[in-house]
């Protein structure tokens, strides 16, 4: 009998905190260092390479808000999502709670 994964899209993992994307992610970080350092005054070159380093570590970690997503993609859904369309934020309400608020109570 055949084992059918449950999971097809899982990510490459290369150690116990790095997958194979937040490499991607710093070589690309790396490149554009190298790149702009070209451009930077010498005298601010040390204070760009240590925020470009501060920027790569804090846009490859997983927020606790959100395990499942990083911090590079947050920024990305956020530069990307139309302004112009309003999306409603769904509340819902628990039947004890709502028994409470009735009454009068409160939740807790």
């Amino acid at each position: 009998m055949y084992r059918i994964p449950q999971n097809v899209s899982s990510e490459l993992k290369i150690n116990k905190a790095l997958y194979l994307m937040d490499l991607g992610i710093l070589m690309g970080l790396l490149l554009f260092t190298f790149v702009m350092s070209n451009v930077i005054h010498s005298s601010l070159l040390m204070y760009f390479y240590i925020f470009m380093l501060i920027l790569a570590g804090l846009l490859i970690i997983r927020p606790a808000t959100n395990p499942k997503k990083r911090i590079y993609e947050a920024v990305y859904f956020a530069i990307r999502r139309r302004k112009n369309t309003y999306t409603a934020i769904d509340y819902v309400v628990d039947e004890e709670e709502e028994e409470q608020e009735e009454q009068g109570g409160s939740i807790r």
